[in-house]
């Protein structure tokens, strides 16, 4: 029988002490809802009978305790089991120091804003790398993922609940400044290990586009609220793309946001089948 773990990342704000604007002064990125979200994609995948590890609050969520669950939990899934990751956050992005062995489209590599520090996609596709093949990973991603691929800056918040989940540029900028040589050294330092050695299978179901920034909410962020709903009606779980239009359809459309569905190797079928 397949087995299902599941592993739920939520940060209402970042540590200051790493995270800095343009004049460095410390900065904390707050938000509302992303513990939140974490909490109710918990429930949802208790409901779905996934082991649930976590969830990783704020504080909690730095790179080493997310970087040393995710290896356990690839030590423990074998062939035919499914990973399920989420996260909520701020998303950002920093340049890309190894375009030889890493070439990226854009030069840039996105991140998610951990605790202390910001988890590069790099990183994210190495541990995936190391997940037997056949293991089926689903990652449902509520940030900017790739919010300033143009360089532009976030939107303005439409109301008081929906603040993009955008690192800023300025904070990005002075923050990968004052910490170029840690991000650099991961960069040079991890193996390339990205698309073509992945044996397991990756979905990702982010927020937005790359171009686009996911907000925040007053009880769930945009997308990950409009995912709950459409969770609700069966005929949205019969696959990933299903349960993506029916996402996309729930998110307001001044909030010009729309998720984004990313697959790597070949498709899993229904939604979150353990």
């Amino acid at each position: 029988m397949a087995r299902g773990i599941s592993l739920h990342i939520g940060l209402n704000e970042v540590d200051p002490n790493h995270y800095r604007d343009g004049n460095g002064d410390p900065w904390r990125g707050e938000l509302r809802a992303c513990e939140a979200d974490a909490r109710d994609m918990e429930g949802l995948a208790r409901e779905q009978g996934f082991e649930v590890r976590g969830p990783m609050m704020t504080a909690v969520a730095t790179a080493d305790q997310v970087i040393t669950e995710i290896r356990r939990i690839a030590a423990d899934l074998d062939t035919g089991d499914i990973f399920f990751l989420t996260y909520s956050g701020h998303g950002g992005q920093v340049s890309n120091s190894n375009p030889d062995d890493d070439p990226e489209s854009d030069a840039l590599d996105e991140t998610w804003c951990l605790f202390d520090r910001e988890l590069l996609d790099d990183e994210l596709f190495a541990l995936f790398s190391e997940f037997k093949p056949g293991v089926r990973i689903v990652v449902f991603s509520d940030s900017c993922h790739s919010g300033t691929v143009t360089r532009a800056r976030p939107g303005d918040a439409i109301d008081r609940f929906s603040v993009p989940k955008q690192l800023p540029i300025e904070v990005a900028e002075a923050t990968e400044n004052a910490n170029a040589d840690l991000y650099g050294s991961i960069q040079r330092t991890i193996p390339s290990k990205r698309l073509t050695s992945l044996a397991a299978t990756v979905v990702l179901l982010s927020g937005c586009q790359d171009s686009e920034f996911s907000r925040d909410g007053e009880t769930n962020g945009a997308f990950t609220g409009a995912l709950l709903k459409a969770w609700q009606d069966p005929a949205n779980r019969t696959s990933l793309p299903a349960l993506r239009e029916a996402t996309a359809a729930g998110i307001p459309r001044n909030f010009n946001q729309n998720p984004n569905y990313s697959i790597y190797s070949f498709d899993i079928g229904p939604a979150l089948t353990v």
